[in-house]
């Protein structure tokens, strides 16, 4: 019974009541745990405070812009944590097929940070090569593997390497992706140790992780392996790190088991809209939804969709995007009639490029927008279905 999450009445009720003398003591750094074991992010920790004292949240993205600069800056001037001959290892392994690091990516990262000590150096595996800074997120080391096609036992015979070379004290995956998922179970067996699978806290030497009973979560000791999910564990701060390439001796040639005949077509409606690269999210501008279904086939995105859509009874609950919804990490998220309320926006935070829709040219959409078009939605894809007639209705160039 002691490994069950209970809840705390009195602090939920107080938690929920920003007017009670004990709400600032109990919300610093508070992040909403639902009555399911469930991390939720507070809203009243969002936005920033302007020259008047007022709480603002800047949807325009210039503040994200300037907050990058001056993070920028920041890290310049940031002591570095420099580990010349580490005591210990500790692995992450990311097989996000972006080339910006994933929300994910960090909180694996800042749990590794977590469990390590001054000895310890932080490796991070990836499958693709990054355009981010590592060294500002964490890693003391850093090794690419070749993901030009899948072969799951090459990569297996390298994680096998670097065990017998480093013996790191925890290896970290992101539990619920194919390879990384796969991977850990594969080495878990290899090495005969039962995983810590769906992580979802780190606190005090264990992990919280979610239960047979989608209800209930368990405490979990750690074990060598940890397959988490997102908001495992805060994010680095106050430091840098090296991020120097890690030498692994060479894998002699793994026959494979299993061969890689290359992309196969894949429904879109198929992909859950946490997983899928490519959204094609609609609102209550929408007045033609047959052609908005139309559109997303032609384009080959996954259909996503407003509280309001949903509400209305146009679209189903599973494809609601937001802080109400489903959060959304896409490569690429075309907002068609979609206003931009403050939780849709929070539901699509990490998405990499923002295309809007929308005849509202001052609407929070436009404004988070890297591209905005200020048009007749049904105009603009109907002309995206007729440019698309006689293709594969594919974009390739989207993952």
């Amino acid at each position: 019974m002691d490994d069950i999450k209970r809840r705390d009445p009195r602090k939920e009720h107080i938690l929920r009541n920003r007017l009670h003398p004990q709400y600032d003591e109990m919300a610093v750094d508070h992040d909403l745990l639902m009555s399911g074991g469930t991390n939720r992010k507070n809203p009243h920790k969002q936005g920033y405070l302007s020259a008047e004292g007022i709480k603002r949240i800047d949807r325009s993205g210039a503040a994200v812009a300037a907050a990058g600069v001056a993070k920028i800056q920041q890290d310049q001037s940031l002591p570095l944590r420099a580990i010349v001959n580490p005591s210990n290892y500790i692995v992450v392994f990311s097989d996000s097929d972006s080339a910006k690091l994933t929300v994910l990516d960090k909180d694996m990262l800042g749990l590794a940070h977590s469990l390590a000590d001054d000895g310890t150096a932080v490796v991070m595996i990836n499958l693709h090569s990054r355009e981010d800074d590592l060294a500002s997120a964490g890693a003391d080391r850093a090794l690419a593997l070749d993901a030009a096609s899948y072969s799951p036992d090459s990569w297996l015979a390298i994680l096998q390497t670097i065990e017998t070379e480093l013996s790191p004290k925890h290896w970290i995956f992101a539990d619920g992706t194919l390879v990384g998922g796969d991977l850990a179970r594969r080495l878990a067996v290899s090495l005969g140790v039962r995983p810590v699978t769906r992580g979802k806290l780190y606190a005090e030497g264990t992990l919280n992780c979610g239960g047979g009973d989608g209800s209930k979560s368990v405490n979990r000791k750690l074990s060598r392996i940890l397959l988490v999910e997102e908001q495992v564990a805060d994010l680095i701060a106050g430091f840098i790190t090296e991020a120097s390439s890690l030498d692994v001796a060479e894998v002699a040639g793994v026959i494979p088991k299993v061969t890689d005949l290359g992309g196969v077509a894949v429904d879109p409606a198929d992909i859950p809209l946490a997983e899928t690269r490519f959204i094609l999210s609609g609102g209550n501008g929408i007045r033609n939804w047959a052609l908005f279904h139309q559109c997303a086939q032609a384009l080959g995105a996954t259909e996503g969709a407003s509280r309001v859509a949903v509400d209305n009874g146009h679209m189903p609950r599973t494809t609601q995007v937001g802080a109400t919804g489903t959060y959304v990490n896409a490569k690429v998220y075309i907002a068609v009639g979609i206003s931009g309320a403050i939780q849709h926006l929070q539901g699509m935070t990490t998405c990499e490029t923002v295309i809007a829709l929308n005849t509202d040219a001052n609407c929070d959409m436009i404004k988070r927008a890297d591209l905005s078009i200020i048009a007749d939605s049904s105009e603009v894809m109907q002309a995206l279905v007729d440019a698309t007639a006689g293709g594969k209705g594919e974009l390739d160039n989207v993952g």
